[in-house]
């Protein structure tokens, strides 16, 4: 069946639609998109057939070829070098296994789709694997679950044979506007193109490539931040929106249809590796560097020290000369939004934690604190774990995942930002989404949830641009403000802008006067027992960081810790930050 029937009579005496989703991809937003469908009435998901297969020798030589043909002989040295660090970044991947990670996940929200598995552990939902949709047996396992409707999510073009097993036939989520925009991949082409929009299509399947009559199609704006992933994720969620419109108006049997509109255009395919280069230089996206000869040299370092042993070895020998230090970990956002260095997926941070807990003792800001003022040395390697700024991801988010692993956390909080719609300064240079701000009653709750709460001022300034009096309000009216919402004492700060170039001289001593007993600075660094309290230095860490990454930076062994280590060795330490001082 090629297209859906305006309207289906049968659908009157029916109680429910029972739907079967195809699909390939084994992703959070698939599981949200079909537990979206399960939460609507007279809608009976009756299971989830996967498509297995991966392409034949034969079939990856052919593409070989084609691609050889189109990019030119270099493509070859490319896919040799693809093939290294794939190897090297499934060596990376398994210092935390998949399994621990979405366990971790499962605990901290039981109530949300990680993954089509827990999906269907929670609702349940039987999946099926099959090795191919289109394949004989393909055909008998879908004929065998009797559906209404298939839903296509992201698999192979399939044929007649297939889609029109379902009574109704199948409809295709596709993240594009289509006649324009048939084909593949989802919003890297509108970048490409300078377009203002990008779009998703629901549509039913037919013969050709996305051309079968329009259920839904709307269209969202392309910010000019947005990067291919980050759009993505955007019309991932315009997707589902689309979808459960699309499925519920379909079990009510009052679905419109619009066939395409007569059309020129040719379906996308692959870009290129030049054209994905082009955009990466134009708009300065992170595509390319991921594939990067660098990035290829950083991951074969990185895999060495880990498995010769030498991490372990060096943890070892501090233990035993006493040398043992702490990292403080700093994080601002975690969320499945945002592509840059302020921002932490939600899987990569239960990865870090995973990895920090497996290798490191966690303690609170407090604790380190009364060791700092004993002079205390540390038993063991140490980590804490900070956040600045303001954002409510950290309590939707992270303190959902330390809550599950049991692991304190710490907040810096700009409390002019609290329960506003207000946007900090970096954001509106670098982040194609408007992230919303903690209000008083998430500041609170991450009190409940082991959290610890510093100053981080009140509006974000940039201290060193400030004079004395104002240094002094932004410290004292942040500290009273926070003091009230939470109802107990705020004795930590942490500098906003924390370069070295933005720490000018007194301002500790503002600080310390205005009732603080520690001060937080964040450009790189390890805390011993001789740091002074009012300057305790923070590593930065982001989605950018694998937990190797994340482990080798803690324990001062990656390629970046060591070339600094050597740079102060033979060039002796950076100058400590000594601005002049602005006077009231």
């Amino acid at each position: 069946m090629a297209n859906l029937p305006a309207t289906d009579p049968s659908m009157d005496t029916k109680d429910t639609l029972k739907v079967v989703v195809l699909t390939a991809i084994d992703s959070a937003s698939n599981a949200s998109a079909i537990a979206a469908l399960v939460a609507l009435e007279k809608i009976k998901i009756a299971g989830i057939v996967f498509d297995t297969a991966q392409p034949s020798f034969l079939r990856r030589l052919r593409n070989l070829k084609r691609n050889v043909q189109r990019e030119g002989s270099p493509y070859i040295l490319f896919r040799v070098r693809q093939l290294f660090l794939t190897l090297f970044e499934s060596l990376a991947a398994r210092v935390v296994p998949e399994s621990q990670t979405l366990a971790l996940l499962a605990r901290a929200f039981p109530e949300r789709p990680l993954a089509l598995e827990h999906l269907s552990a929670m609702f349940p939902i039987p999946i099926h694997y099959v090795d191919n949709l289109n394949s004989p047996a393909g055909v008998d396992l879908l004929q065998g679950l009797a559906p209404d409707l298939g839903i296509v999510i992201g698999t192979r073009v399939l044929k007649r044979s297939t889609f029109s097993v379902p009574r109704l036939g199948c409809i295709n989520v596709h993240k594009g506007k289509v006649p324009e925009y048939r084909g593949l991949p989802p919003g890297f082409w509108e970048i490409y193109e300078d377009q203002s929009q990008a779009g998703v299509t629901i549509h039913c399947v037919d013969d050709g490539l996305d051309t079968g009559e329009i259920l839904a199609q709307e269209c969202i704006s392309i910010h000019e931040k947005d990067s291919v992933e980050t759009l993505q994720r955007k019309l991932d969620g315009l997707a589902e929106t689309l979808l459960v419109r699309s499925v519920a108006e379909l079990a009510r049997g009052d679905v419109s249809r619009t066939p395409q509109p007569a059309s020129n255009h040719r379906p996308k395919t692959s870009p290129t590796r030049a054209q994905r280069l082009e955009l990466e230089q134009r708009r300065r996206l992170n595509e390319m560097s991921r594939q990067s000869l660098s990035h290829l040299l950083k991951t074969v370092f990185a895999v060495m020290v880990y498995y010769s042993g030498l991490f372990h070895l060096v943890q070892a020998l501090k233990r035993a000369l006493g040398a043992n230090r702490v990292c403080v970990v700093l994080y601002h956002r975690v969320n499945d939004l945002c592509e840059d260095v302020l921002t932490t997926s939600v899987k990569r941070f239960a990865e870090h934690l995973i990895a920090i807990q497996r290798h490191y003792s966690v303690i609170t800001s407090t604790e380190l604190l009364e060791r700092l003022n004993k002079g205390a040395r540390f038993d063991e390697p140490t980590v804490i774990i900070h956040f600045d700024d303001c954002y409510r991801d950290v309590y939707t988010n992270a303190s959902c995942i330390l809550a599950a692993a049991n692991l304190p956390g710490c907040a810096f909080i700009s409390s002019g930002f609290v329960g506003t719609t207000r946007r900090f300064p970096h954001d509106l240079a670098i982040c194609p989404f408007t992230l919303e701000n903690l209000n008083e009653d998430e500041l609170t709750g991450l009190l409940k949830r082991n959290f610890e709460i510093g100053s981080h001022s009140v509006s974000h300034a940039d201290l060193a641009q400030c004079d004395d009096s104002a240094v002094t309000e932004e410290l004292t009216q942040s500290k009273k403000d926070l003091e009230a919402m939470l109802h107990k004492p705020v004795s930590m700060f942490s500098y906003p802008f924390g370069g070295k170039h933005n720490v000018r001289r007194g301002i500790a001593d503002l600080v310390r006067q205005s009732g603080y007993h520690a001060m937080f600075s964040a450009y790189g660094g390890y805390v011993s027992h001789r740091t002074d309290p009012f300057n305790i230095p923070r590593i930065g860490a982001s989605g950018r960081f694998r937990p190797l990454d994340l482990i080798l930076e803690i324990e001062g062994l990656s390629l970046g810790a060591i070339w600094r280590a050597l740079k102060t060795k033979f060039l002796g330490p950076e100058p400590a930050p000594n601005l002049p001082r602005l006077n009231a």
